[in-house]
């Protein structure tokens, strides 16, 4: 079982990302939901990356379901990376090809 975090001590707001890739996985799980993003570079090197967003009862709350993301959903992510650099990161926005966007109002946005 991991231990809940301070969303400032794990993400550092001045490291922004902007991914584009495939859904390989999604976790509808407590304390947070997290969703797995494979993402091509130029050279074509897939590269996976944890992404975590609310708890679900915060997602469900903002109208999202286990299904809003779904494995090979193809999507565009911003948000922050972790401050050691991993392919770890937490999601704000995601944007489908169609323009649908899903938001939320995470712990690490609102400073809880």
């Amino acid at each position: 079982m991991m231990a809940h975090h301070s969303g400032a001590a794990v993400f550092d707001n001045t490291k922004k990302i902007d991914l584009t890739g495939v859904v390989t996985k999604m976790e509808w799980v407590n304390p947070h939901a997290h969703f797995y993003l494979d993402v091509k570079d130029s050279a074509g090197k897939v590269t996976n990356w944890n992404l975590e967003l609310a708890s679900p009862s915060i997602l469900v709350r903002n109208g999202w379901t286990r299904h809003s993301v779904k494995e090979g959903d193809t999507v565009t992510v911003t948000g922050s990376r972790a401050r050691d650099n991993s392919n770890f990161g937490i999601a704000q926005t995601i944007v489908f090809p169609d323009g649908r966007k899903l938001n939320f109002l995470s712990a690490f946005e609102d400073g809880k």
